[in-house]
């Protein structure tokens, strides 16, 4: 689990039993608009589950974050040996010998 603060995408479904009011979804919904990005497209809806009584399921998908900056790499010293050439036509192997 991580917070959705800065999202700029969000699905939100909110499922509740046949007590579900709509002060309940607006609390929810709400909640998460307040967490998300101000310019955040949310997309919610509200399902009635017959079976969850004085229960509340809040599903949340969050997406559109701001990718964090890389750390910087440490820059590698790659030992580069000049040849000529006449070491080409000779395979490694030989020519070490």
């Amino acid at each position: 689990e991580t917070s959705i603060e800065g999202a700029r995408g969000v699905l939100l479904n909110i499922t509740g039993g046949p007590d579900l009011g709509l002060f309940e979804v607006n609390e929810a919904a709400e909640i998460i608009s307040q967490a998300a990005d101000p310019e955040a497209n949310i997309i919610f809806g509200a399902v009635i589950d017959e079976n969850l009584e004085d229960e509340v399921r809040v599903t949340v998908i969050a997406t559109g974050f701001d990718s964090k900056p890389n750390a910087e790499k440490e820059s590698t010293v790659v030992d580069l040996r000049s040849f000529t050439s006449d070491d080409l036509d000779i395979p490694a192997f030989l020519r070490k010998r």
